[in-house]
């Protein structure tokens, strides 16, 4: 809004300037609100930039969670195989058999592996058969060996 434009209205210039001096009065009211609507502008990207780096932390956070989680699961897995492979050696199974215990617990892998130590049975090496191979002797004790022999095989 300008003068020229309400003198051309035909209005008087008492008038003119009083609608004038009320005009700045709104504009010097809204300059306040002006700035502090930029404020807030502002803070209200700040706060944005901030929500976003918050959100990528969480995000990376949550990943380092979920790694954690698998390898935590990667170490019971391990620590059950090794206590299924103790509980075999002390049932006295087979170490192939040891991955076929079930149970969570000590006391349930105990108890699958005494049931599974019934069906198994124990192979006792077999000792080995009397030797065949003549022994090193000299020619002397050779004779008296071979006499020895004819007399225990023709009795």
């Amino acid at each position: 809004m300008n003068r020229e434009f309400l003198k051309e209205l035909g209005l008087e210039d008492d008038v003119v300037d009083k609608v004038m001096a009320e005009y700045g009065k709104s504009i010097q009211d809204l300059k306040p609100a002006k700035e502090q609507l930029e404020s807030v502008q502002s803070e209200k990207a700040q706060l944005e930039e901030q929500l976003q780096n918050l959100q990528q932390t969480l995000s990376s956070k949550d990943e380092e969670l979920k790694s954690i989680d698998d390898l935590k699961k990667q170490i019971k897995s391990y620590e059950l195989n090794e206590l299924k492979t103790n509980v075999a050696i002390k049932a006295g199974i087979p170490l192939e058999l040891a991955g076929r215990l079930s149970g969570e617990t000590e006391d349930e892998i105990k108890a699958d592996a005494e049931k599974i130590a019934g069906y198994v049975q124990q192979q006792q090496p077999t000792p080995p058969l009397r030797p065949t191979e003549p022994k090193d002797v000299d020619s002397k004790d050779a004779g008296l060996l071979k006499m020895l022999d004819n007399i225990t095989n023709n009795e």
